[in-house]
């Protein structure tokens, strides 16, 4: 489920039977806290959430909804290595999310309110618990699907700085409603140049 385009191409990432699901501004953030019990939030969870989640994540699951299970089981059509690709990727969700509640109001409110459906951040302007997510996101992204599929590594290979300090990252909701967490590597001049997503989301 992670797609990535340098220049003007997009190459694929992953499986090819996922593509369809790949299509895939530093707000003040509180310190990541205690974690609450989720009979406590009051907000409908996925399935796969944690067993207790972080308020983060329950900040998150208050704008965002799970990828539909039956558009899930349609991309597999009963191949068990798609499957299992699947299950590696859905592994990745409750860090998106973590990521995704870290964003202040203000953020999330310029990404539903945006014509595009759209929020992007410098990673140079991150906060530091939305610095501290996305790091934990990339460790999450690499523990499920391998060493081959170093987020880190894709991005240095479409431009990125070591420190990803050409590098933004944010969300995107494509066709105002599949929900990508997404990343640019932006050039000299300020253009963009190759980008990857990963989709996990709907709103």
């Amino acid at each position: 489920m992670g797609r990535l385009r340098h220049r003007k191409p997009w190459l694929s990432l992953g499986v090819a039977t996922l593509a369809f699901l790949v299509l895939g501004c530093g707000g003040k953030a509180a310190e990541l806290p205690e974690r609450a019990p989720a009979e406590e939030t009051a907000v409908p969870l996925p399935e796969w959430a944690p067993e207790n989640p972080s308020p983060e994540f329950v900040r998150a699951a208050r704008v965002l909804k799970p990828i539909p299970q039956e558009r899930l089981h349609a991309a597999s059509e009963g191949d068990l290595a798609v499957q299992a690709q699947m299950q590696r990727y859905r592994l990745t969700y409750p860090a998106t999310y973590e990521f995704f509640g870290t964003l202040s109001d203000e953020q999330i409110e310029r990404f539903l309110g945006s014509k595009k459906k759209q929020i992007r951040i410098p990673v140079r302007s991150l906060t530091e618990a939305q610095r501290a997510a996305l790091d934990n996101w990339f460790e999450v992204w690499r523990e499920a699907l391998g060493e081959d599929h170093d987020h880190r590594v894709t991005l240095f290979k479409l431009g990125a700085k070591e420190n990803l300090s050409n590098v933004d990252v944010g969300f995107w909701a494509l066709g105002g409603h599949s929900v990508h967490i997404w990343f640019w590597v932006v050039e000299e001049d300020g253009s963009t140049g190759g980008s990857s997503s990963s989709y996990f989301a709907q709103i």
